[in-house]
């Protein structure tokens, strides 16, 4: 991905990055919100995590993202904040008539 002259690499293809999530909580079938900039922070650095940290669990690896996440550069942080939005736009097109609602 290009921004204004660089490049901003991710560990893992954007496709994939900006997919929905297919598992879902409680009923099935519950169309789950759109992903926000940290969510695709911690999806994108989770397997480098995961090979710094072999023996990390979900929790552990959550931990270290949120402190990595803490301590990113402003322009890293705007780039995710960039894709949330286009998953946002990603999610809108596939399921036009969601709508949040908190239990």
């Amino acid at each position: 991905m290009v921004q204004e002259g660089f490049t901003f690499p991710t560990h893992i293809p954007l496709e994939q990055l900006l997919a929905p999530c297919k598992k879902t909580r409680g009923k099935k079938g519950r169309i789950t919100r759109p992903q926000n900039a940290f969510i695709l922070y911690r999806k994108d650095l989770q397997d480098k995590i995961k090979d710094e940290n072999p023996d990390a669990d979900f929790k552990e690896i959550s931990r270290i993202a949120g402190n990595r996440w803490k301590h990113e550069v402003d322009h890293v942080k705007n780039n995710y904040t960039l894709l949330a939005t286009l998953g946002g736009l990603v999610h809108q097109d596939l399921f036009p008539n969601y709508k949040y609602q908190p239990r």
